[in-house]
């Protein structure tokens, strides 16, 4: 999957926003961040919920129990969600004529992106897929787009 167009959104975003620091940049977007418990049903068991139109305002409920590095990576990811995926709306997205998991990976590319996670294969030869998301704090997913 040639997912080198979205290396022009990061570039763009962070030109925009003069800054690399996600939460600088949900600020300059005005897209609100809201903690919310785990156990809250609006997150429908997913660490985070990014909602186009929540009372006017662009929103991201996320957990309020993830460790911060691991935060950063859910709100960039949900960030690749609302500037790449901005005409599907949350009902389309889940139909079953929606490619959800290719939307998923473009976030994560996203994500990894603009938070510059990078991996040397070198000087981590012999770890497990496992181990590298623990230590990246990222998602085992996302790692196949490093």
């Amino acid at each position: 999957m040639d997912l080198a167009w979205i290396d022009e959104y990061v570039d763009g975003i962070i030109d925009y926003c003069y800054s690399k620091d996600i939460f600088e940049i949900y600020n300059t977007l005005n897209i609100n961040i809201k903690r919310i418990d785990k156990d809250d049903c609006l997150l429908q068991g997913n660490e985070a919920l990014y909602i186009r139109n929540h009372f006017g305002l662009e929103t991201v409920f996320i957990r309020d129990d993830l460790p911060y590095k691991y935060e950063k990576f859910i709100l960039a990811h949900e960030l690749g969600h609302a500037l790449l995926h901005t005409e599907i709306a949350k009902a389309a997205y889940n139909s079953k004529i929606i490619n959800k998991g290719k939307l998923e990976n473009q976030a994560d590319y996203f994500a990894l992106k603009i938070l510059d996670i990078k991996i040397d294969e070198d000087l981590y030869e012999g770890y497990t897929l496992e181990q590298l998301a623990r230590g990246f704090y990222v998602t085992e997913e996302s790692l196949y787009y490093v």
